[in-house]
């Protein structure tokens, strides 16, 4: 089939997949689509960088991209004009989410001391705009039904382009590793890391929302809705796997972890109210396992994915990225000012994050950050147990997502960032506030 044939049936195919979705989700309002092009952005590439093939693309760090600056003002831009017109509850919304505000301001804050500061202001603001985006989705009449439809959105857009550009538009769609020169199908994203993180939380999102209407019996009450998400799951299954020995280890394990547990905690329904109530107590004691016993347990789980102990090289950096982080151990060396400019750790591995969240985050915005991260963290436990008493399925979701992102973020780098998975979580955390629980 010739390329540009292809990309339209894609096109055609993803309208009648949006259209779906909107007879599903008739009482979302236009506006919607403001936090859904936001997330279509971040589960995917910069906007720049779709105007030149990813060989080509130059990176000016400081200037940035004209085209990311102006998609990504107007959208905030429209997002601040819409909650202007609608009724917000600000000083409940700041109450019922103020470990989150404290972590944006301070890691705003640490600006101050971050060698590149104005590079370091443009990343925030672009990181804050997550939190208008959320509100948007908070102030529609059923939020929770709203952040479904955006999540499932993305999910019928993205994955289906993704396999248009791995097959047709190599330039776009296929990508060689750095480290091992190997082929590698990056879709709509940058890199399989990130391809593999997509498909993962979109195939786990619709089952969640397949495995949600099955227990309330609506399942065969829409068929062509149902059709829709059995075929994206078993697109992004596809992509998922990966070309040979490139694929996402991360993702595949991830993608596990939420089945498995979305499955047990959907049939138990005693042990998932036990687990919402010591959820604190829970992540708690998965951080302090990996913490003592990961050493023991990686060689194990390594095997068991088809990867080297070393996890690709991810340890040596890890060793790197401690030895830099503990110069500035109280504050860090400020918020986006570290990755993207020349030094020691990128001259010699050749990346661009510390593969770690939690590194990532001690790096950047030192022991201080990390103390309002792990608050964050029970801030976000404290919301999923109350959400299990107002709508049992999302607090399932809650805390499925919580496991996940938890995992993705032991190899990868996706809090406090630009990121799908960053902010997906956002999205749920204010969502999950208390000023939308009577609404529902």
């Amino acid at each position: 089939m010739p390329p540009k044939i292809a990309l339209i049936a894609c096109i055609v195919f993803v309208i009648w997949l949006l259209r779906i979705e909107q007879k599903y989700n008739p009482s979302a309002s236009l506006a919607l689509w403001i936090p859904t092009f936001w997330l279509l952005i971040m589960g995917s590439r910069p906007v720049g960088s779709w105007f030149t093939t990813p060989a080509l693309l130059v990176r000016d760090v400081a200037a940035g991209s004209p085209y990311d600056r102006i998609a990504l003002s107007i959208l905030i831009l429209l997002a601040v004009f819409i909650l202007l017109k609608r009724k917000i509850e600000w000083s409940q919304i700041l109450k019922d989410n103020r470990w989150l505000i404290l972590l944006y301001l301070y890691a705003g804050l640490s600006i101050l001391w971050s060698d590149f500061t104005f590079v370091s202001f443009k990343r925030w603001i672009k990181l804050s705009g997550a939190i208008p985006m959320a509100l948007v989705v908070l102030s529609e009449r059923q939020p929770l039904q709203a952040l479904e439809s955006v999540l499932r959105r993305c999910a019928y857009v993205l994955i289906p382009l993704s396999l248009v550009l791995i097959k047709y538009f190599l330039q776009f769609g296929v990508a060689f590793d750095r480290w091992s020169g190997q082929v590698m199908q990056i879709g709509v994203t940058t890199h399989k890391n990130s391809l593999g993180g997509l498909c993962a939380f979109s195939a786990f999102i619709l089952l969640w929302a397949t495995l949600r209407k099955w227990r309330s019996g609506k399942l065969l009450k829409n068929k062509s809705h149902a059709f829709a998400d059995a075929l994206i799951i078993g697109l992004a299954l596809f992509l998922l796997h990966g070309y040979g020995g490139s694929y996402s280890a991360t993702s595949i394990a991830v993608l596990i972890v939420g089945v498995v547990s979305l499955l047990i905690l959907s049939i138990a329904e005693n042990l998932t109210r036990f687990t919402a109530t010591h959820l604190k107590a829970v992540m708690i004691s998965i951080i302090l396992i990996v913490i003592l016993f990961g050493t023991l347990l990686l060689p194990t789980v390594t095997s068991f994915l088809g990867r080297e102990e070393s996890l690709t090289g991810r340890t040596l950096i890890w060793q790197s990225i401690l030895d830099v982080a503990s110069r500035n151990y109280l504050l860090g060396v400020g918020y986006g000012g570290f990755w993207g400019f020349e030094n020691q750790i990128t001259s010699e591995y050749r990346v661009d994050q510390s593969h770690n969240g939690y590194l990532e985050i001690y790096l950047q915005i030192g022991m201080v950050g990390i103390v309002a991260f792990f608050a964050f963290l029970l801030e976000f436990c404290r919301k999923v147990r109350r959400e299990i008493d107002h709508v049992f399925d999302w607090g399932v979701f809650g805390i499925c997502f919580l496991l996940m992102v938890m995992l993705y973020n032991y190899t990868e780098a996706s809090f406090l960032k630009t990121s799908y998975m960053w902010t997906i979580m956002v999205f749920l955390t204010i969502v999950f506030s208390t000023s939308c629980l009577d609404t529902e």
